[in-house]
């Protein structure tokens, strides 16, 4: 594939969101007075990679005893409301804390120059997990490249992703204070976007993903029994995988006696069809007297 013209315009783009980051930063430091927004007039990004939004009661209290320190990022929209761009936890914990007011910086931005920022605001936060990670590196790879996620998504699994997808995923990852790679991220980070939903939110509530990996092979009720453990922690990805091969020695143990069973009764419907008073009449006296001994036998040993 060859590389696209617009990867300078989008470039450009990250250069801006930068641009604007450092203005917040230089603004605080300043003390520069922000504006307080109605809350009632923020919407949420569509841009957003975070998924997880649990556990911000103590956010929400901080705020509500000392107030929002740090401004979120907005841009106003059409009709008069803004639009956020980064801090959906502080608004969210405003909220629950019932503030009626937040500080925002305001800037005016295009839809790429948004969700840019978005991604990378995410991107190089600390407290991501490795679904939200998996999810805004392949969003943002998609942005740059101008063409659907899922096409992407698809052409990263396959044998050969062409140069320019791998080139753009690179520089993608750079921005990922994770030390990933592009091979990193394929072996471990692509698969995630894979899981059912019901996965996807055990890693939300903090379950390692490599533990969360492990245990797709296990049946519907063996994750249902297992998933609490592991979003508990006592479970790791070494137990999932000593559990599930403890369940397969036990599924070959009973299919062998199961086997065995059916062998045996296979055996005992051809022996009935054969042992009968005629057919033994036809015996000479010494096997007469051998099939007596072990009839003797068996009776015995049912008896046991």
């Amino acid at each position: 594939m060859s590389k696209k013209p617009s990867t300078p315009a989008l470039q450009a783009a990250m250069a801006r969101a930068s641009k604007a980051q450092s203005g917040i930063r230089a603004a605080e430091e300043r003390h520069v007075p922000v504006e307080y927004l109605h809350l009632d007039d923020l919407e949420i990004s569509p841009f957003q990679a975070r998924r997880d939004f649990q556990q911000i009661e103590e956010l929400a209290r901080d705020i509500a005893e000392n107030g929002v320190l740090q401004p979120v990022l907005v841009r106003p929209l059409e009709n008069g409301r803004y639009q956020l761009v980064a801090g959906e936890r502080r608004l969210r914990a405003s909220r629950q804390a019932q503030q009626v007011t937040i500080p925002a910086v305001i800037r005016e931005m295009t839809d790429l120059e948004a969700r840019t920022h978005g991604l990378r605001e995410n991107l190089q936060r600390e407290d991501l997990n490795a679904y939200e990670v998996a999810r805004a590196v392949l969003e943002l790879t998609a942005l740059q490249l101008e063409r659907p996620a899922e096409e992407v998504q698809s052409e990263l699994r396959g044998a050969a992703p062409a140069e320019e997808t791998v080139r753009v995923l690179g520089e993608v990852l750079k921005f990922v204070d994770k030390d990933l790679t592009y091979l990193s991220y394929r072996r471990n980070y692509l698969s995630l976007l894979r899981l059912p939903d019901h996965l996807v939110a055990a890693i939300e509530q903090g379950a390692p993903y490599s533990a969360v990996l492990a245990i797709r092979s296990a049946t519907p009720e063996q994750q249902r029994q297992w998933l609490p453990l592991i979003v508990s922690g006592e479970w790791s990805r070494r137990q999932v995988q000593q559990a599930l091969q403890e369940s397969r020695q036990a599924g070959n143990s009973a299919q062998q006696q199961e086997t065995t069973t059916n062998s045996w009764d296979q055996q005992m419907r051809q022996v009935s069809r054969k042992f009968t008073a005629k057919r033994l009449g036809t015996l000479d006296k010494r096997k007469r007297q051998k099939a007596q001994r072990l009839l003797d036998e068996l009776a015995k040993l049912l008896e046991e």
